[in-house]
């Protein structure tokens, strides 16, 4: 074996730990990696489903066909009338197996012969010894245990290298363990390669091309002890390299340079996808630490954000499907992408329930999806024009200008659904009080501008349980009603509005003055909150009016303090009547359907002035933290309309 020097050997880790990440996630499936002393979880992960799925309706507690159970060890080796089902640690000598392979005798299950994964499963299972808990119910139902069992939450561990016959192949201790298996099989070493396979492989290898016929002839001929550490070198050099091993990567994280089925409004090529490709290319290229590499494609806003360059990582988040704009797939596929990519966990499932035989539960997974819920969309340069000539200036004015068409009307249609918002806000208010009313966002919904919006409810919602609100002088006595019950509002309506009225120094008077007397139900709280900001809505516009009509500077807010702090609610920094200031993308929500073609048509205009120049420099789509927090909730069996309880982000 000819094996190229330690430091070169270093600079092969990044590909190398990718590939053994991807190796140890099969490993967890496939029996022959399992030792017996892992028996009990590889019953419970792939043996009990079967018997369970594909056995136990004709042999289980209800029905015994032949006299045979499946359902418990004890039932299982007392047999039915042909004998036990199956003989610890000799899986030819047991009817399950012989049954299961479909042999001349038996046939089971009698609707489909298993696949041979599920047959080699079974047929390991029997030769460990047939390990079953003692107990009917799947072991490990606590998380904890689970935890505790899982073989991808192990601590790294430092094994003693195994006793191997022919200690003179091995040239590092890994060796040892893939020589004592091969022994253990009674196999040999494959022999070395000859010159002209061995530069093929590692050519094809490290740069997926093969290599010309003039470097074979050279390294054939090359009678340097260390010409396959200088090949390995000039291989690893070669840019080839990183686009060679880029491309497993890109496969991981769903790469590509479109976004899938969208409506037609939308551009269908991503302007970042070039500059995340080309990122992880360089990655590689200039062996970046694969911890590094994990982490900017996971948080460069927060691990980097001086380094413009870093953002184009954020693309491993950011390329995805679309799902018509619908927020709970979008996020689901990011959850799936960084879970699976840099875990080998499936966590996607937890949408809509805890996970069977993984620690995964639907809180966990609602946790990250609080994350993404509160994170947006921001484009921004990645890089440094090629060129700066009166080619490029040309490019940048372009640019500029289609940028601030799209900026002034984004920002008037903005100001439009504010304005739509604080004329209905009695509205809103009172939904709080029906939410199921307001669905969640679809990709069927189509909104008239006289319609509620619900994003907009939803913004409300959230707002109203910040924790600020319940410190607010204006609405901490919305917060202490809407805590009474149903059955109970009316009756504790006048005490709560006694004890409010006792905390004068701490609640706003013309809130104080507009519940009395005492509501008889939050419907009521709602709608006299929404009356007040309403005239408050019209004192604020009358007094710029005024101003208007006399000639002098328009007012910068309401002279008394308890109006001021009522019209902050209407028009303050991070009011609910807003729409944030984000990429069309994260808001088109909240806009009537009509509304969203100008806007749309010129955000086109921008990623085709962007997509299609030469000059361009390269783009990044990274993810910020939004300016209003929304709460996360579990959502039952994965339907937003069902929600569960709250979960904080994590």
């Amino acid at each position: 074996m000819i094996q190229p020097p330690l430091s070169t050997r270093r600079r092969l880790m990044p590909a190398l730990r990718m590939l053994f990440c991807l190796l140890a996630a099969l490993a967890s499936v496939c029996p022959a990696a399992l030792r017996a002393d892992e028996g009990l979880e590889f019953f419970e992960t792939n043996v009990r489903p079967l018997l369970v799925e594909h056995c136990q309706k004709c042999h289980g507690a209800k029905k015994q066909e032949a006299g045979l159970r499946l359902d418990s060890p004890q039932a299982a080796l007392a047999g039915g009338d042909s004998g036990p089902a199956f003989v610890p640690g000799k899986p030819d000598e047991s009817l399950l197996i012989a049954a299961v392979r479909y042999s001349d005798d038996v046939q089971m299950p009698p609707s489909g012969k298993l696949k041979d994964k599920q047959i080699e499963a079974l047929t390991h299972w029997v030769r460990l010894g047939a390990p079953w808990p003692a107990s009917p119910e799947p072991a490990g139902d606590n998380l904890a245990e689970k935890q505790q069992r899982h073989w991808a939450f192990q601590p790294i561990g430092d094994p003693v290298p195994p006793e191997v016959k022919d200690a003179a192949w091995e040239q590092t201790p890994v060796d040892r363990f893939i020589l004592a298996r091969l022994e253990a099989e009674g196999l040999a070493p494959s022999p070395p390669a000859d010159r002209r396979t061995l530069i093929r492989r590692a050519t094809v290898d490290l740069t997926g091309l093969p290599p010309t016929s003039e470097e074979v002839e050279a390294f054939v001929n090359d009678p340097a002890p260390d010409a396959y550490a200088k090949l390995i070198d000039r291989l690893l050099d070669s840019p080839h390299y990183g686009e060679q091993w880029a491309r497993h990567w890109l496969d991981v994280a769903r790469y590509s340079d479109t976004k899938g089925y969208i409506y037609a409004r939308e551009q269908r090529v991503w302007v970042h996808a070039p500059a995340y490709r080309d990122w992880v290319v360089q990655a590689f290229n200039r062996d970046l630490p694969y911890d590094q590499f994990l982490l900017l494609q996971i948080a460069a806003d927060q691990a980097a954000p001086d380094d413009a360059s870093a953002r184009a990582a954020m693309g491993f988040l950011t390329i995805g499907r679309r799902f018509l704009g619908v927020t709970h797939d979008i996020i689901d596929d990011r959850i799936d992408v960084l879970t699976r990519g840099t875990m080998g966990l499936t966590v996607a499932c937890a949408r809509c329930h805890d996970h069977k035989y993984d620690p995964i539960p639907t809180t966990d997974y609602y946790s990250l999806y609080g994350v993404f819920l509160n994170s947006t969309e921001q484009l921004a340069p990645a890089g440094e024009p090629a060129v700066r000539n009166e080619d490029y200036a040309a490019f940048e004015k372009g640019l500029d200008e289609r940028q601030q068409k799209l900026r002034d009307a984004t920002l008037a249609k903005r100001n439009e659904a504010a304005d739509r918002v604080r004329q209905r806000v009695t509205d809103y208010l009172v939904a709080q009080t029906e939410l199921s009313k307001y669905p969640e966002e679809g990709f069927d919904q189509i909104l008239a501008p006289t319609d509620i919006i619900p994003t907009f409810v939803r913004r409300w919602e959230a707002w109203l349980s910040l924790p600020a609100r319940a410190e607010d002088p204006a609405f901490l006595p919305w917060r202490r009603f809407a805590a009474l019950k149903a059955d109970e509002f009316a009756a504790r309506s006048s005490d709560l509005l006694r004890e409010l009225n006792e905390q004068q120094a701490t609640v706003n008077p013309r809130v104080l003055a507009a519940l009395s007397p005492p509501p008889s139900s939050m419907r009521e709280v709602a709608e006299r909150y929404g009356k007040l900001l309403s005239t408050v809505e019209q004192e604020w516009k009358a007094a710029c009016e005024a101003a208007k009509q006399a000639g002098a500077a328009a007012p910068e807010k309401l002279e008394a303090p308890e109006s001021e702090a009522l019209r902050q609610v209407l028009y303050g920094t991070g009011s609910p009547c807003l729409v944030p200031d984000e990429a069309i993308v994260s808001i088109e929500s909240y806009f009537h359907t009509a509304g969203l073609t100008e806007l749309w048509k010129l955000q086109n205009e921008v990623d085709r002035w962007l997509i299609d120049s030469p000059l361009a420099p390269p783009y990044a789509v990274a993810l910020v933290d939004r300016e209003l927090i929304r709460p996360a909730r579990v959502f039952r069996r994965g339907n937003p309309a069902n929600r569960g309880a709250d979960v904080e982000r994590h």
